[in-house]
């Protein structure tokens, strides 16, 4: 009897074919089932129980153990969940934890409703997708699509970020750390390479850096990408080489967005130019403010590999205002490495890496003083202490630190529709911690009153949102990550 269930078991697996019907609730629009439950399921209920996949529709049933040893049956077309109905079989959530094992063991991704038009034009094996992610509130899938192919020679060589991420309407653009562009079309998953002459900027640069022995020239590149909708412009941070004097500095280069080529060209370069440095403490994000932009820049770890001060008058360690014809004010100060900005209501945020620790989320203010290198939350990297702790008056405390530090990276204030209890708060990512947290203002937007986490499992370098609000990432391996609302979401 267990060979004869067995084989009819290998019959229920078989995939569509010219002689089976698609699952879908149309076709299932005559069929009763009912639930682990026991409760009944008929026409409209199916849409409730229906699965998506890599391998298209399915309906997941709890079937006796001398079917299938683990009690999961996972059908394909609706004359196996027939079958399977009539031997007792009694229908899934396709999102049960069980239901979603079964799956990984036989090879099939199953996937959330929202990106499964993707599987279009982009091979379905190149999906990873982890349900009902716990944030505090509202829990997520988190599928991860493989980009690695364009982007991760890149980044193994030498930790050079994997590639910056913008939504500009339909398309998902991917700027690569050395200047490949790759888009994607968010409603079928259509993948092309846009054409421009930035990879080709950057290959000019001809990048070198030693710092105490070490090689830092593969770890230099694009520091950010920052799409402006008022005048249709995309802006480039890079590290730039100076000929002349025979060192690099932080560049912006800018372009007219058009989505088959774009052509840059630098725009601007800070004032100071170093020869050899680390070009992990550049800083280099840049967002539009008052009919210019804000650009954040590194110390270049001068304090720490260099035991040399930064001059009040440079530009490293520093936020920048860039008018609109290039000129450069110096916005506030204090700053070791900021890696994320943005500008809410005219309010400005960025987040900092802290040295051993006391990575910070400050509040920006014109003007300020933000302590470092006399004032941090943490340690050198051979645990002296030798920072303050406590800001004095002379310096502006960040509204909130980190300690131990989290590789803390860019930063949004949500606005959006998929996860509407996170409006107005600060999504702040992390490279080291593979963590979003999620920090609610005060009504004033002048401090944290609360701070939640949403592990996503790889390193985040860069993050934005799509036109519905879902959470667009850039993943430092080489993932482009799509975050959205669950559908086990607390209601």
């Amino acid at each position: 009897m267990k060979l004869i269930r067995f084989s009819l078991f290998l019959l229920f697996i078989a995939f569509c074919s010219n002689t089976t019907t698609p699952i879908s609730v149309s076709s299932l629009d005559n069929l009763d089932g009912s639930t682990t439950n026991r409760v009944e399921i008929t026409g409209p209920d199916w849409e409730n129980f229906i699965g998506k996949s890599s391998n298209g529709n399915f309906v997941a049933l709890r079937v006796d153990s001398d079917v299938v040893d683990d009690g999961v049956l996972i059908v394909f077309n609706k004359e196996d969940l027939r079958k399977g109905i009539r031997e007792g079989g009694r229908v899934m959530n396709p999102l049960d934890r069980n239901v979603v094992d079964k799956m990984s063991a036989i090879g099939i991704m199953p996937l959330p409703d929202k990106i499964v038009t993707l599987q279009e034009n982009i091979n379905a094996d190149r999906f990873v997708t982890q349900f009902n992610v716990q944030g505090d509130f509202h829990n997520v899938d988190v599928t991860k699509i493989d980009f690695s192919e364009h982007f991760t020679n890149y980044f193994t060589s030498g930790l050079l970020p994997s590639f910056y991420v913008e939504s500009i309407e339909n398309e998902i653009i991917m700027f690569g750390g050395r200047g490949n562009i790759i888009k994607m079309n968010l409603e079928n998953g259509f993948v092309t390479e846009i054409q421009s002459n930035l990879e080709e900027i950057i290959n000019n640069q001809e990048y070198s850096s030693v710092v105490k022995g070490s090689d830092y020239s593969q770890r230099m590149g694009i520091r950010d990408s920052s799409f402006n909708a008022t005048d249709n412009t995309i802006l480039i941070t890079a590290i730039k080489r100076n000929d002349i004097k025979n060192c690099f500095t932080l560049g912006v280069l800018t372009a007219n967005y058009d989505s088959n080529n774009l052509n840059f060209s630098w725009v601007y370069e800070i004032d100071d130019c170093v020869e050899n440095f680390n070009s992990h403490h550049a800083g280099g994000r840049i967002k539009p403010f008052n009919n210019g932009y804000l650009l954040t820049v590194g110390d270049f770890k001068i304090p720490e590999d260099f035991k040399e001060e930064i001059r009040e008058e440079s530009h490293l360690g520093k936020i920048l205002y860039l008018d609109k014809d290039w000129n450069a004010t110096i916005y506030s100060s204090g700053h070791r490495n900021p890696q994320g900005l943005v500008i809410n209501d005219g309010i400005i945020f960025s987040t900092e890496h802290g040295p051993f620790g006391g990575d910070e989320l400050n509040l920006v203010m014109e003007g300020e003083d933000y302590g470092w290198p006399t004032s941090a939350y943490g340690f050198t990297y051979g645990l002296e202490n030798i920072y303050d702790l406590d800001h004095n008056k002379k310096y502006k405390e960040p509204i909130y630190f980190f300690t131990p530090s989290i590789g803390i990276s860019e930063l949004l204030v949500y606005k959006g529709n998929e996860f509407p209890r996170w409006n107005n708060f600060i999504l702040v990512t992390s490279l080291k911690d593979m963590t979003i947290y999620t920090m609610k203002l005060d009504y004033e937007q002048r401090s944290i009153i609360h701070a939640g986490e949403m592990f996503i499992d790889q390193r985040i370098r860069d993050i934005t949102t799509d036109k519905n609000g879902r959470l667009i990432i850039a993943g430092d391996i080489g993932s482009l990550i799509i975050v959205n609302r669950t559908d086990k979401d607390i209601p």
